[in-house]
């Protein structure tokens, strides 16, 4: 009788379903993360991540900043305590849990890759208009728990992914925004 050698894979799609049609401010993700190790380049690889932002305008405004904030970016283990890190960038530079990062600042002439909401038809009136962006993200590093040899837990960063034991880590990634029009002083309007 022939033998026979079967494998399988599992393939997860995060469902979720959202609509805001009102806020102020509405920043959507248009498709999940999903990073897979490549045994040769001993990396996890790298994934542009589009998200749609919509602002309601706030007529009369005279200048508009957006920026971005990292909130979570720790994936868990769910076989070992090891956890991975993700790293977020725009345009090249790193998002930071301690900094904001300036996506469009109309007064310092910042406004790559959002150009759709920097026009003062968008910003400074009171329409809602949308655009369209991406974060490049990837898995920065990894902390590896290990016991030693006197039974004390310890733990390592390390960005040598080849060390890590193969499993499965899930968590989220969340950025926050933050929109902010300036208005007129209304004691110089006459």
């Amino acid at each position: 009788m022939a033998e026979t050698v079967t494998a399988q894979s599992t393939a997860t799609w995060d469902a979720t379903a959202t609509k805001d049609t009102s806020s102020a401010l509405v920043v959507t993700p248009t498709d999940s993360l999903n990073f897979q190790y490549s045994e040769n380049a001993a990396a996890f690889n790298k994934q542009d991540g589009a998200f749609d932002i919509t602002v309601e305008g706030q007529s009369g405004a005279t200048d508009f900043e957006l920026t971005a904030q990292l909130i979570s970016n720790t994936l868990t283990s769910s076989s070992n305590d090891s956890t991975l890190t993700v790293g977020v960038e725009w345009n090249g530079e790193k998002l930071s849990k301690d900094n904001t990062t300036t996506l469009i600042n109309i007064s310092k002439g910042v406004t790559s890759g959002l150009e759709s909401l920097t026009n003062d038809s968008a910003y400074a009136s009171n329409k809602r208009v949308s655009g369209q962006g991406n974060f490049a993200f990837s898995i920065d590093s990894a902390t590896i728990a290990s016991n030693d040899a006197s039974d004390n837990e310890s733990s390592s960063t390390s960005s040598d992914f080849a060390s890590l034991e193969d499993g499965y880590w899930s968590g989220d990634v969340k950025v926050q925004f933050t929109a902010t029009w300036t208005m007129p002083d209304s004691a110089t309007e006459a």
